[in-house]
């Protein structure tokens, strides 16, 4: 892992957990002395937040991180509820045991979890279990970026805090009917899963 990937890491955690807010500037000199890294690796890190929605870049006036409006967040899940669906139709038929496994692995670590900054990991690598076998990079790419966006917008209405357990459910729900090679009930419990998570949203803004 790139140094300029473990700063943006470092950052996201920062966002997601509250301790930076929407709209609030980063400034790169503070941020250097903060973690403790120099400039040029904290650019590039700036830059890669940016390009997953968390930060808004202002060419060479710096960096804040990224407001969440309802379009945007409609956009979000309207462009989710059409990609997610097309990446576990084709990864179906080659889901294995060992994909179950990790997504259930995801799922029971996100019970005993508080952090937002971790239950979104958590929530990003349960779906991509499900995901990855489909071995569409380009699309799966689009995905991460449209979940990682996603996430900002889950913390700042606080639904990933709110709906642990409902999600936990859907999750599951979701695991089992692909284990039983349902697809038409696994892509309805996806489908359904997302728009709750959207309404979720709307609802606390």
């Amino acid at each position: 892992m790139t140094q300029a990937k473990l700063i943006a890491d470092q950052i996201k955690t920062l966002i997601l957990n509250g301790s930076f807010h929407p709209g609030q500037p980063l400034r790169q000199e503070a941020l250097s002395e903060q973690l403790n890294v120099s400039r040029t690796p904290l650019r590039h890190a700036l830059q890669s937040l940016a390009e997953e929605g968390l930060v808004e870049t202002t060419g060479y006036k710096g960096a804040k991180v990224a407001k969440v409006d309802q379009g945007m967040v409609e956009d979000l899940f309207d462009m989710r509820l059409l990609l997610e669906p097309l990446a576990l139709k084709s990864a179906f038929p080659h889901l294995t045991k060992l994909d179950f496994a990790k997504a259930e692995i995801a799922l029971d670590k996100a019970e005993a979890e508080q952090k937002p900054s971790d239950l979104s990991e958590l929530n990003w690598e349960f779906h991509s279990a499900l995901y990855r076998p489909s071995n569409r990079q380009t699309l799966l790419k689009t995905i991460e970026q449209l979940n990682r966006a996603s996430a900002l917008a889950e913390v700042i209405a606080s639904s990933i805090i709110i709906r642990p357990e409902k999600s936990a459910t859907e999750h599951r729900a979701l695991l089992q009917a692909c284990r039983d090679s349902d697809q038409s009930t696994a892509l309805s419990i996806l489908g359904e899963h997302l728009r709750l998570a959207y309404n979720d949203i709307r609802n606390r803004e």
